[in-house]
């Protein structure tokens, strides 16, 4: 069984962190504010990335200054949410856990064998949803992984869960990063279009594929959800 528990250093609040012994009850995961909802997801951790990601919300800023740039789309909370479920209680949170350690252990570590397999890439080619959200797309190296590793982990993950009692999102798996939002309903056609011109074939950044981290929805004053299970390579 996995175990979980709380972690503080001096100075900073407390992290959950995968240990020897179980504690998820001081994971303050019956907090009305997280209404639930766990998932698993990428994270973006390379500052290349980051520096990209920033210079590319400061242009589109300069272009509409009512652009917003929250917390769900902000460089120090980049990520990609993946498989995610509603659970009511801590046992069906230590049995997602152990779900995904099953995973992480058959098939996670065959698909990415080491830390420098797989390189994630993220794309300036901006994309949108409805001219309201801007993203950006990822991809990885097709050298190691003919195919979209992220999609087949979310796959091959989503087939556990069912197996295994639980009844996850079926929203499919399209990777890509959240960039910014319009702050009214829409981006005007105007600065829609100028936008739209930024970027090209260039990446924002890379990193490379070493763990997916399994997450409860965070708070109001959490920066980042806070992880329950990193689902590691190493």
């Amino acid at each position: 069984m996995t175990d979980v528990k709380e972690v503080k250093k001096k100075g900073e609040s407390g992290q959950i962190c995968v240990g020897k012994s179980v504690d998820l009850a001081k994971a303050d995961l019956a907090n009305p504010e997280r209404r639930g909802k766990y998932f698993l997801e990428w994270r973006v951790t390379d500052e290349s990335i980051a520096k990209g990601v920033t210079n590319l919300q400061e242009t589109i800023r300069t272009i509409d200054s009512g652009a917003q740039m929250l917390q769900s789309c902000a460089v120090d909370n980049m990520h990609i949410t993946m498989n995610q479920l509603e659970l009511t209680d801590l046992k069906q949170v230590q049995k997602a856990i152990e779900v995904i350690q099953k995973f992480e252990e058959e098939e996670f570590r065959k698909l990415i064998p080491s830390t420098t397999s797989v390189k994630m890439n993220v794309g300036s080619n901006l994309s949108h949803f409805k001219q309201r959200v801007l993203f950006a797309p990822v991809s990885n190296d097709q050298t190691a992984f003919k195919g979209d590793i992220l999609v087949e982990c979310f796959n091959r993950l989503q087939k556990r869960l069912i197996a295994a009692g639980f009844k996850p999102s079926t929203r499919p798996l399209k990777p890509h990063l959240t960039v910014a939002k319009a702050a009214g309903k829409k981006f005007s056609d105007k600065t829609f279009s100028e936008i739209m011109k930024l970027g090209g074939a260039e990446t924002l950044g890379d990193q490379w594929l070493n763990e997916l981290v399994f997450c409860v929805k965070r708070t109001k004053i959490e920066k980042t959800p806070p992880v329950l299970y990193r689902c590691s390579v190493a």
